[in-house]
């Protein structure tokens, strides 16, 4: 068999995806509580959501806390090459996390290798971290053998944000940042933007950029001058 590819982890170091940066909320305690946050979890699962909810930063963060004995395999990005590639060795790692799985849906040739993977891993007693952007019973082209190997792991889906959750998005992601953010602020700026995660934290990071540029501090009048939450919803 062909020597593993090394597959980088596709984000900036600034942006690693840790529990550090993940925001708790009553509907993720199941989760939480099932994938030990900082620990190294010896169980499997299946999270499902749509786009930007956090299922590529649960996995992350979990390889994050798992370190060299864990891989990540974002199959999206990754279709191009042979699935014998991508996937030799991976069998041997404590944490296989693999994201986008419904990427594949349609592409048999990686059928196989991910049935004989999953196999390994649990007979190996690894454990096995799957996101898709729909549960397991909907990937319907799937191999079926595969889809109910998938179908038997502990099943999660990540909830939408609401108003409250975009709030504490901001008010998290400044703290990280180092960025001075009232609740006040936060709440102005959370009940004008979209429900998007991804969004949010866009808009919080040019506001950022652009606070340092003039070196005004964060107010609800500098944020409206800046027009950045019209354009963000404009998106």
């Amino acid at each position: 068999m062909t020597q593993g590819l090394q597959i980088p982890l596709p984000m900036r170091r600034e942006d690693l995806a840790t529990w550090d940066n993940w925001l708790s909320r009553s509907a993720t305690h199941a989760l939480e509580s099932w994938l030990p946050i900082g620990s190294k979890t010896e169980r499997s699962a299946y999270l499902w959501g749509t786009n930007g909810l956090g299922k590529s930063h649960v996995l992350q963060a979990c390889c994050d806390t798992w370190g060299y004995n864990a891989r990540y395999i974002p199959l999206r990005e990754l279709l191009q090459f042979p699935p014998e590639e991508v996937l030799s060795g991976v069998e041997e790692a404590g944490l296989i996390a693999i994201d986008d799985i419904d990427a594949v849906e349609s592409e048999s040739r990686w059928h196989e290798p991910l049935f004989d993977l999953f196999n390994q891993s649990q007979e190996g007693g690894r454990c096995l971290a799957v996101a898709a952007g729909c549960a397991p019973q909907r990937l319907s082209q799937l191999l079926p053998d595969l889809r109910s190997r998938l179908g038997s792991l502990p099943v999660f889906h990540l909830p939408s944000f609401s108003e409250d959750d975009i709030a504490g998005l901001l008010s998290l992601k400044a703290r990280s940042s180092g960025l001075q953010l009232s609740d006040e602020v936060g709440r102005y700026c959370a009940l004008r933007l979209p429900r998007d995660p991804r969004a949010a934290l866009d808009f919080i990071e040019q506001l950022d950029q652009l606070s340092l540029a003039e070196s005004r501090a964060i107010t609800i009048p500098f944020v409206r001058a800046t027009g950045l939450l019209l354009k963000t919803v404009a998106q």
